[in-house]
């Protein structure tokens, strides 16, 4: 459960840095970057590891969690406002629970209710009106984004088996980083991207800590925490990254809906404990 907090804290800090440094590049380069990276942070867990052989369902359940998701949630960046975006992640829990569901086949109404609360908690403090019809596509690309995302944080449960999680995301950072270069090499004109020093740490930032970091301690917490609780905490960062917008960055918020939709969302989070010890006995 910690890794998931820790994580929580960590992506909160990080959600301005796409929007504010890296919108003007090419979104597959982006995403290339950033799982190379990983990658490559990742590459001295060989030294350790029992087995050189790769993991092919791990690379290919990362090449969904990471490489097709990266890809779908930034390209959706040239569509939406970044609040909007934070807005349109807030439904994750939903297809967590639902996936999870599919998969167990184990179907529980009762299952649903932290993550209704989740959804509402983080919906009070996000939401604004939204004017514009051409929002639609970068809705549906966040959407993709989001089932992406949930179908690898449960497959994960299921597919670790007795692995060790580095050696594990090792295999899966790779097939996230084929898919993401493979597409970006097809379609963006590499030439003509260009990357000053700032974006470049900026990038090093997120493809390191943000991403290689802290994926690995989110699938590690995935593992011990039940159904649930790993559907709620999606949207553990939603209040965080408001109190970090309004304490490091100096920008506006309206703290009665953050004080608010936070409590929700705390509530969401001790109430999938509760329904995890009573399941447990």
């Amino acid at each position: 459960m910690w890794q998931l907090v820790l994580v929580s804290v960590i992506w909160a800090f990080s959600f301005g840095l796409i929007k504010g440094q890296l919108t003007g590049i090419d979104p597959s380069v982006v995403a290339s970057i950033r799982l190379l990276l990983c990658v490559i942070a990742f590459l001295p867990c060989l030294f350790f590891a029992k087995s050189l052989r790769p993991n092919l369902k791990l690379v290919a359940l990362g090449s969904v969690q990471f490489g097709l998701m990266y890809l779908l949630y930034i390209n959706s960046y040239q569509y939406l406002p970044g609040y909007l975006v934070a807005v349109f992640t807030i439904f994750t829990p939903l297809y967590v629970v639902l996936i999870n569901s599919v998969i167990s086949k184990n179907w529980q109404l009762k299952m649903l209710y932290p993550v209704v609360l989740s959804i509402v908690g983080a919906a009070i403090i996000v939401f604004k009106d939204i004017d514009q019809d051409g929002y639609l596509l970068g809705f549906v690309l966040l959407q993709l984004a989001n089932i992406a995302f949930a179908s690898g944080q449960v497959g994960y449960k299921y597919l670790a088996g007795n692995g060790n999680d580095r050696d594990n995301m090792l295999w899966m950072y790779l097939g996230g980083a084929l898919l993401a270069t493979l597409y970006c090499l097809t379609t963006a004109d590499i030439k003509s991207v260009e990357i000053d020093g700032k974006q470049w740490l900026a990038l090093f930032y997120l493809g390191v800590i943000s991403s290689g970091l802290c994926f690995y301690l989110w699938n590690k917490g995935a593992r011990v925490v039940n159904a649930t609780t790993l559907a709620v905490m999606n949207n553990g960062y939603v209040p965080l990254a408001v109190i970090f917008s309004v304490t490091i960055f100096a920008e506006s918020a309206d703290l009665v809906r953050l004080m608010l939709g936070g409590s929700v969302i705390l509530l969401s989070v001790l109430l999938a404990q509760k329904q995890n010890r009573d399941l447990t006995g």
